[in-house]
Protein backbone atom coordinates (compact mmCIF):
# COMPACT_ATOMS: atom_id res chain seq x y z
CA UNK A 1 0.00 0.00 0.00
CA UNK A 2 1.55 3.36 -1.01
CA UNK A 3 0.65 5.12 2.23
CA UNK A 4 2.13 2.46 4.52
CA UNK A 5 5.54 4.17 4.43
CA UNK A 6 3.94 7.03 6.35
CA UNK A 7 2.80 4.74 9.17
CA UNK A 8 5.86 5.39 11.31
CA UNK A 9 6.96 8.70 9.81
CA UNK A 10 7.19 11.98 11.68
CA UNK A 11 6.12 14.99 9.63
CA UNK A 12 6.46 18.72 10.15
CA UNK A 13 5.73 21.71 7.96
CA UNK A 14 6.55 25.39 7.47
CA UNK A 15 5.60 27.81 4.70
CA UNK A 16 8.00 29.22 2.13
CA UNK A 17 6.82 32.84 2.06
CA UNK A 18 7.59 35.36 -0.66
CA UNK A 19 8.13 39.12 -0.33
CA UNK A 20 4.40 39.78 -0.80
CA UNK A 21 3.50 37.63 2.21
CA UNK A 22 2.03 34.84 0.10
CA UNK A 23 3.21 31.25 0.49
CA UNK A 24 5.00 29.94 -2.59
CA UNK A 25 4.96 26.39 -1.24
CA UNK A 26 4.85 24.41 2.00
CA UNK A 27 8.10 22.81 3.09
CA UNK A 28 7.22 19.38 4.48
CA UNK A 29 9.90 17.60 6.51
CA UNK A 30 9.49 13.81 6.63
CA UNK A 31 11.54 11.74 9.06
CA UNK A 32 11.08 8.09 8.14
CA UNK A 33 11.30 5.19 10.57
CA UNK A 34 12.70 3.07 7.73
CA UNK A 35 16.16 4.52 7.12
CA UNK A 36 16.65 2.36 4.02
CA UNK A 37 13.62 3.76 2.19
CA UNK A 38 14.18 5.63 -1.05
CA UNK A 39 12.62 8.88 -2.24
CA UNK A 40 10.73 6.97 -4.94
CA UNK A 41 8.63 5.11 -2.37
CA UNK A 42 8.07 8.27 -0.33
CA UNK A 43 7.12 10.23 -3.45
CA UNK A 44 4.43 7.65 -4.30
CA UNK A 45 3.09 7.78 -0.74
CA UNK A 46 2.88 11.57 -0.84
CA UNK A 47 1.34 11.63 -4.31
CA UNK A 48 -1.51 9.42 -3.07
CA UNK A 49 -2.61 12.13 -0.61
CA UNK A 50 -1.72 15.43 -2.26
CA UNK A 51 -4.61 16.71 -4.33
CA UNK A 52 -2.56 19.20 -6.31
CA UNK A 53 -2.88 22.95 -6.65
CA UNK A 54 -0.51 24.07 -3.90
CA UNK A 55 3.12 22.98 -3.96
CA UNK A 56 4.92 21.06 -1.22
CA UNK A 57 8.71 20.95 -1.04
CA UNK A 58 9.75 17.63 0.48
CA UNK A 59 12.80 17.46 2.75
CA UNK A 60 13.45 13.94 3.96
CA UNK A 61 15.84 11.31 5.23
CA UNK A 62 14.76 9.19 2.23
CA UNK A 63 17.57 8.29 -0.16
CA UNK A 64 17.51 10.05 -3.53
CA UNK A 65 18.57 7.48 -6.12
CA UNK A 66 17.92 6.34 -9.70
CA UNK A 67 14.75 4.46 -8.64
CA UNK A 68 13.00 7.82 -8.32
CA UNK A 69 13.16 8.25 -12.10
CA UNK A 70 10.64 5.41 -12.44
CA UNK A 71 7.95 7.41 -10.61
CA UNK A 72 5.45 9.67 -12.38
CA UNK A 73 6.36 13.27 -11.43
CA UNK A 74 3.77 15.77 -10.17
CA UNK A 75 3.97 19.53 -10.61
CA UNK A 76 2.86 20.03 -7.00
CA UNK A 77 5.63 17.99 -5.33
CA UNK A 78 9.11 19.49 -5.19
CA UNK A 79 12.09 17.43 -4.01
CA UNK A 80 14.83 18.98 -1.89
CA UNK A 81 18.18 17.75 -3.15
CA UNK A 82 21.12 18.15 -0.72
CA UNK A 83 23.79 20.28 -2.39
CA UNK A 84 26.65 17.75 -1.89
CA UNK A 85 24.91 15.40 -4.37
CA UNK A 86 25.78 17.84 -7.17
CA UNK A 87 29.52 17.56 -6.39
CA UNK A 88 29.93 14.02 -7.78
CA UNK A 89 29.62 12.83 -11.40
CA UNK A 90 26.97 10.26 -10.50
CA UNK A 91 25.03 12.86 -8.53
CA UNK A 92 25.10 15.32 -11.41
CA UNK A 93 23.92 12.61 -13.81
CA UNK A 94 21.06 11.73 -11.46
CA UNK A 95 19.93 15.35 -11.13
CA UNK A 96 20.04 15.81 -14.89
CA UNK A 97 18.03 12.60 -15.43
CA UNK A 98 15.38 13.67 -12.91
CA UNK A 99 15.16 17.08 -14.56
CA UNK A 100 14.62 15.49 -17.99
CA UNK A 101 11.94 13.28 -16.43
CA UNK A 102 10.07 16.39 -15.29
CA UNK A 103 10.68 16.46 -11.52
CA UNK A 104 10.59 19.82 -9.74
CA UNK A 105 13.64 20.16 -7.49
CA UNK A 106 14.95 22.49 -4.80
CA UNK A 107 18.68 22.77 -4.10
CA UNK A 108 19.24 22.53 -0.34
CA UNK A 109 22.42 24.32 0.74
CA UNK A 110 25.43 25.72 -1.07
CA UNK A 111 27.11 23.36 -3.55
CA UNK A 112 30.73 22.45 -2.73
CA UNK A 113 31.59 23.38 -6.33
CA UNK A 114 29.71 25.77 -8.66
CA UNK A 115 26.80 24.21 -10.51
CA UNK A 116 27.41 23.33 -14.12
CA UNK A 117 25.31 25.61 -16.40
CA UNK A 118 23.19 22.67 -17.60
CA UNK A 119 22.22 21.88 -13.97
CA UNK A 120 21.09 25.39 -13.03
CA UNK A 121 17.81 24.98 -14.88
CA UNK A 122 17.16 21.69 -13.03
CA UNK A 123 16.25 23.61 -9.85
CA UNK A 124 13.32 25.97 -9.37
CA UNK A 125 14.70 27.31 -6.07
CA UNK A 126 17.59 26.99 -3.67
CA UNK A 127 17.39 27.08 0.14
CA UNK A 128 20.29 28.74 1.95
CA UNK A 129 20.65 29.18 5.71
CA UNK A 130 20.97 32.80 6.78
CA UNK A 131 24.30 32.20 8.54
CA UNK A 132 25.82 30.73 5.36
CA UNK A 133 24.48 33.60 3.28
CA UNK A 134 25.96 36.22 5.60
CA UNK A 135 29.36 34.59 5.22
CA UNK A 136 28.98 34.74 1.45
CA UNK A 137 28.02 38.41 1.62
CA UNK A 138 31.08 39.23 3.75
CA UNK A 139 33.35 37.28 1.43
CA UNK A 140 31.96 39.17 -1.58
CA UNK A 141 33.20 42.46 -0.15
CA UNK A 142 31.72 45.99 -0.06
CA UNK A 143 31.00 46.08 -3.78
CA UNK A 144 28.38 43.38 -3.32
CA UNK A 145 26.95 44.53 -0.03
CA UNK A 146 23.41 44.85 -1.41
CA UNK A 147 23.16 41.41 -2.93
CA UNK A 148 25.26 38.35 -3.56
CA UNK A 149 25.07 37.28 -7.19
CA UNK A 150 22.85 34.23 -7.74
CA UNK A 151 22.11 31.97 -10.62
CA UNK A 152 18.99 30.63 -8.85
CA UNK A 153 16.23 32.35 -6.90
CA UNK A 154 16.84 31.48 -3.26
CA UNK A 155 14.81 31.13 -0.08
CA UNK A 156 16.43 31.96 3.23
CA UNK A 157 16.02 29.64 6.19
CA UNK A 158 16.94 30.33 9.81
CA UNK A 159 15.12 33.69 9.81
CA UNK A 160 13.80 34.40 13.31
CA UNK A 161 13.41 38.20 13.43
CA UNK A 162 11.90 40.91 11.24
CA UNK A 163 15.29 42.60 11.01
CA UNK A 164 16.92 39.41 9.69
CA UNK A 165 14.06 38.94 7.22
CA UNK A 166 14.49 42.46 5.84
CA UNK A 167 18.22 41.92 5.66
CA UNK A 168 17.67 38.70 3.70
CA UNK A 169 15.35 40.35 1.22
CA UNK A 170 17.84 43.21 0.83
CA UNK A 171 20.47 40.64 -0.14
CA UNK A 172 18.14 39.37 -2.85
CA UNK A 173 16.23 36.53 -1.19
CA UNK A 174 13.18 35.46 -3.17
CA UNK A 175 11.44 34.07 -0.05
CA UNK A 176 12.00 32.96 3.53
CA UNK A 177 11.38 29.51 4.98
CA UNK A 178 9.01 29.89 7.90
CA UNK A 179 8.02 33.33 9.18
CA UNK A 180 9.29 35.36 12.18
CA UNK A 181 5.82 35.17 13.77
CA UNK A 182 6.89 35.66 17.38
CA UNK A 183 8.91 38.78 16.58
CA UNK A 184 6.12 40.23 14.42
CA UNK A 185 3.52 39.64 17.13
CA UNK A 186 5.78 41.25 19.74
CA UNK A 187 6.09 44.36 17.58
CA UNK A 188 2.31 44.48 17.04
CA UNK A 189 1.40 43.65 20.63
CA UNK A 190 0.56 47.15 21.85
CA UNK A 191 -1.41 48.15 18.78
CA UNK A 192 -3.18 44.80 18.49
CA UNK A 193 -3.88 43.01 15.22
CA UNK A 194 -6.56 44.53 13.02
CA UNK A 195 -8.52 42.70 10.31
CA UNK A 196 -6.86 42.58 6.92
CA UNK A 197 -7.74 45.52 4.66
CA UNK A 198 -7.93 43.41 1.48
CA UNK A 199 -10.26 40.89 3.19
CA UNK A 200 -12.71 43.62 4.21
CA UNK A 201 -12.68 45.18 0.73
CA UNK A 202 -13.35 41.77 -0.86
CA UNK A 203 -16.23 41.10 1.56
CA UNK A 204 -17.80 44.43 0.69
CA UNK A 205 -17.49 43.55 -3.01
CA UNK A 206 -19.16 40.20 -2.30
CA UNK A 207 -22.10 42.00 -0.69
CA UNK A 208 -22.48 44.21 -3.78
CA UNK A 209 -22.46 41.11 -6.00
CA UNK A 210 -24.97 39.34 -3.75
CA UNK A 211 -22.67 36.41 -3.05
CA UNK A 212 -23.97 33.47 -1.04
CA UNK A 213 -23.23 33.48 2.69
CA UNK A 214 -21.31 30.19 2.30
CA UNK A 215 -18.79 31.91 0.03
CA UNK A 216 -18.50 34.89 2.40
CA UNK A 217 -17.92 32.59 5.37
CA UNK A 218 -14.94 31.00 3.59
CA UNK A 219 -13.29 34.41 3.39
CA UNK A 220 -14.09 35.37 7.00
CA UNK A 221 -12.57 32.10 8.24
CA UNK A 222 -9.16 33.18 6.93
CA UNK A 223 -8.90 36.26 9.16
CA UNK A 224 -8.98 35.45 12.90
CA UNK A 225 -9.10 39.12 13.96
CA UNK A 226 -12.13 39.73 11.74
CA UNK A 227 -13.83 36.48 12.83
CA UNK A 228 -13.36 37.35 16.50
CA UNK A 229 -14.77 40.87 16.04
CA UNK A 230 -17.75 39.50 14.11
CA UNK A 231 -18.73 37.11 16.92
CA UNK A 232 -18.23 39.85 19.52
CA UNK A 233 -20.42 42.23 17.53
CA UNK A 234 -23.29 39.81 16.83
CA UNK A 235 -23.39 38.66 20.46
CA UNK A 236 -23.29 42.16 21.94
CA UNK A 237 -26.21 43.24 24.17
CA UNK A 238 -27.51 45.60 21.50
CA UNK A 239 -28.72 42.69 19.40
CA UNK A 240 -30.72 41.15 22.24
CA UNK A 241 -30.28 37.61 20.97
CA UNK A 242 -31.64 34.84 23.19
CA UNK A 243 -28.96 32.37 22.14
CA UNK A 244 -25.31 33.01 21.38
CA UNK A 245 -24.12 32.84 17.78
CA UNK A 246 -20.99 30.70 17.50
CA UNK A 247 -20.93 30.11 13.73
CA UNK A 248 -19.48 32.64 11.27
CA UNK A 249 -22.09 31.77 8.65
CA UNK A 250 -24.91 32.15 11.18
CA UNK A 251 -23.51 35.55 12.17
CA UNK A 252 -23.56 36.76 8.54
CA UNK A 253 -27.14 35.55 8.11
CA UNK A 254 -28.28 37.21 11.35
CA UNK A 255 -26.70 40.54 10.40
CA UNK A 256 -28.04 40.70 6.87
CA UNK A 257 -26.12 42.27 4.01
CA UNK A 258 -27.01 45.90 4.73
CA UNK A 259 -25.96 45.86 8.38
CA UNK A 260 -22.87 43.75 7.61
CA UNK A 261 -21.77 46.27 4.95
CA UNK A 262 -22.12 49.18 7.39
CA UNK A 263 -20.10 47.31 10.03
CA UNK A 264 -17.38 46.46 7.51
CA UNK A 265 -17.20 50.10 6.41
CA UNK A 266 -16.46 51.10 10.01
CA UNK A 267 -13.78 48.41 10.30
CA UNK A 268 -12.14 49.56 7.09
CA UNK A 269 -10.83 52.71 8.78
CA UNK A 270 -8.80 50.70 11.30
CA UNK A 271 -7.91 47.71 9.12
CA UNK A 272 -4.35 46.52 8.59
CA UNK A 273 -2.38 46.81 5.37
CA UNK A 274 0.75 45.36 6.96
CA UNK A 275 1.99 42.50 4.73
CA UNK A 276 3.98 41.09 7.66
CA UNK A 277 0.73 40.17 9.43
CA UNK A 278 -0.80 38.30 6.50
CA UNK A 279 1.25 35.08 6.95
CA UNK A 280 0.38 35.15 10.69
CA UNK A 281 -3.33 35.27 9.90
CA UNK A 282 -2.96 32.49 7.33
CA UNK A 283 -1.06 30.42 9.92
CA UNK A 284 -4.09 30.66 12.23
CA UNK A 285 -6.41 29.68 9.40
CA UNK A 286 -4.09 26.77 8.55
CA UNK A 287 -4.36 25.53 12.14
CA UNK A 288 -8.15 25.48 11.83
CA UNK A 289 -8.06 23.56 8.54
CA UNK A 290 -5.57 21.06 9.95
CA UNK A 291 -7.69 20.42 13.03
CA UNK A 292 -10.72 19.78 10.82
CA UNK A 293 -8.74 17.15 8.94
CA UNK A 294 -7.22 15.64 12.07
CA UNK A 295 -10.64 14.95 13.56
CA UNK A 296 -11.76 13.33 10.30
CA UNK A 297 -14.86 13.57 8.13
CA UNK A 298 -16.74 10.90 10.07
CA UNK A 299 -17.07 12.94 13.28
CA UNK A 300 -19.94 15.14 14.39
CA UNK A 301 -20.15 18.39 12.40
CA UNK A 302 -20.36 20.42 15.59
CA UNK A 303 -17.06 18.96 16.82
CA UNK A 304 -15.42 19.80 13.49
CA UNK A 305 -16.70 23.39 13.69
CA UNK A 306 -15.46 23.77 17.26
CA UNK A 307 -12.01 22.44 16.39
CA UNK A 308 -11.81 24.82 13.45
CA UNK A 309 -12.65 27.76 15.74
CA UNK A 310 -10.05 26.48 18.21
CA UNK A 311 -7.36 26.55 15.52
CA UNK A 312 -8.30 29.97 14.12
CA UNK A 313 -8.44 31.58 17.57
CA UNK A 314 -5.40 29.76 19.01
CA UNK A 315 -3.02 32.69 18.38
CA UNK A 316 -5.53 35.43 19.17
CA UNK A 317 -4.09 36.18 22.61
CA UNK A 318 -0.76 37.15 21.07
CA UNK A 319 -2.35 38.91 18.10
CA UNK A 320 -4.51 41.12 20.32
CA UNK A 321 -2.11 41.18 23.31
CA UNK A 322 -4.77 40.02 25.78
CA UNK A 323 -5.10 36.76 27.73
CA UNK A 324 -7.75 34.37 26.45
CA UNK A 325 -9.74 34.67 29.66
CA UNK A 326 -10.13 38.41 29.07
CA UNK A 327 -10.85 38.01 25.34
CA UNK A 328 -13.65 35.55 26.01
CA UNK A 329 -15.41 37.93 28.37
CA UNK A 330 -16.66 39.80 25.31
CA UNK A 331 -16.85 36.88 22.88
CA UNK A 332 -18.49 33.63 23.91
CA UNK A 333 -16.97 30.60 22.23
CA UNK A 334 -17.98 26.95 22.67
CA UNK A 335 -17.18 25.76 26.21
CA UNK A 336 -14.69 23.12 25.02
CA UNK A 337 -12.82 25.71 22.96
CA UNK A 338 -12.67 28.08 25.94
CA UNK A 339 -11.50 25.29 28.25
CA UNK A 340 -8.67 24.42 25.85
CA UNK A 341 -7.41 27.95 25.22
CA UNK A 342 -7.86 29.35 28.73
CA UNK A 343 -6.91 26.31 30.83
CA UNK A 344 -5.01 24.10 28.33
CA UNK A 345 -7.08 21.09 29.31
CA UNK A 346 -10.20 19.22 28.18
CA UNK A 347 -10.96 16.91 25.23
CA UNK A 348 -9.44 19.26 22.64
CA UNK A 349 -6.17 20.06 24.44
CA UNK A 350 -4.29 17.17 22.81
CA UNK A 351 -5.27 18.40 19.34
CA UNK A 352 -3.89 21.87 20.03
CA UNK A 353 -0.65 20.34 21.29
CA UNK A 354 -0.44 18.21 18.13
CA UNK A 355 -0.78 21.27 15.89
CA UNK A 356 1.91 23.14 17.81
CA UNK A 357 4.20 20.10 17.61
CA UNK A 358 3.65 19.79 13.84
CA UNK A 359 4.79 23.40 13.45
CA UNK A 360 7.95 22.70 15.44
CA UNK A 361 8.80 19.75 13.18
CA UNK A 362 9.51 16.04 13.66
CA UNK A 363 10.42 15.03 17.20
CA UNK A 364 9.43 13.11 20.31
CA UNK A 365 6.92 15.77 21.35
CA UNK A 366 5.05 15.32 18.05
CA UNK A 367 4.77 11.55 18.44
CA UNK A 368 3.55 11.94 22.02
CA UNK A 369 0.98 14.60 21.07
CA UNK A 370 -0.40 12.55 18.18
CA UNK A 371 -0.87 9.47 20.35
CA UNK A 372 -2.68 11.62 22.93
CA UNK A 373 -5.25 12.40 20.21
CA UNK A 374 -5.95 8.64 19.94
CA UNK A 375 -4.94 8.59 16.30
CA UNK A 376 -1.99 6.93 14.59
CA UNK A 377 0.98 8.70 13.05
CA UNK A 378 -0.21 7.50 9.66
CA UNK A 379 -3.67 9.04 10.19
CA UNK A 380 -2.03 12.28 11.30
CA UNK A 381 0.31 12.36 8.30
CA UNK A 382 -2.52 11.71 5.86
CA UNK A 383 -4.54 14.52 7.48
CA UNK A 384 -1.62 16.94 7.23
CA UNK A 385 -1.08 16.23 3.53
CA UNK A 386 -4.79 16.56 2.74
CA UNK A 387 -5.05 19.79 4.72
CA UNK A 388 -1.99 21.45 3.17
CA UNK A 389 -3.45 20.84 -0.29
CA UNK A 390 -7.02 21.83 0.69
CA UNK A 391 -8.55 24.27 -1.85
CA UNK A 392 -9.57 26.82 0.82
CA UNK A 393 -6.05 26.95 2.23
CA UNK A 394 -4.44 27.22 -1.20
CA UNK A 395 -6.83 30.03 -2.12
CA UNK A 396 -5.81 31.90 1.04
Amino acid sequence: MPGSLLAGALVGYEPIVGRSGNALAMRVTVELADRTAGMGALYRALAAHVSGGGAIAVRSTARIDAALAGVEPLESIWIEVPAPITATPSGRELVAALHRRGFRMVLAGIPPVPLAPELVSAFCLSVIHVSDDRRLACAAGPASSQSVARTLPFAQEGVRTVATMKESFARGAHAVVGWPTDDILRSHAKAGANPDYATIVELMSMIERGEDTVVMERLIRRDPALAWRLLRYINSPGFGLRTEVQSFRHAVMMLGYARLERWLALLLATSSRDPDMRPVMIASFRRGVLLEHLIGAGRDERVRDELFILGVFSMLDRMLDQPFEQLFESVHVPPRVRETLVERRGPYAAYLEAIEALERGPGVSLERAVHACSISLEQCNHAVLRALSAPDLIAA
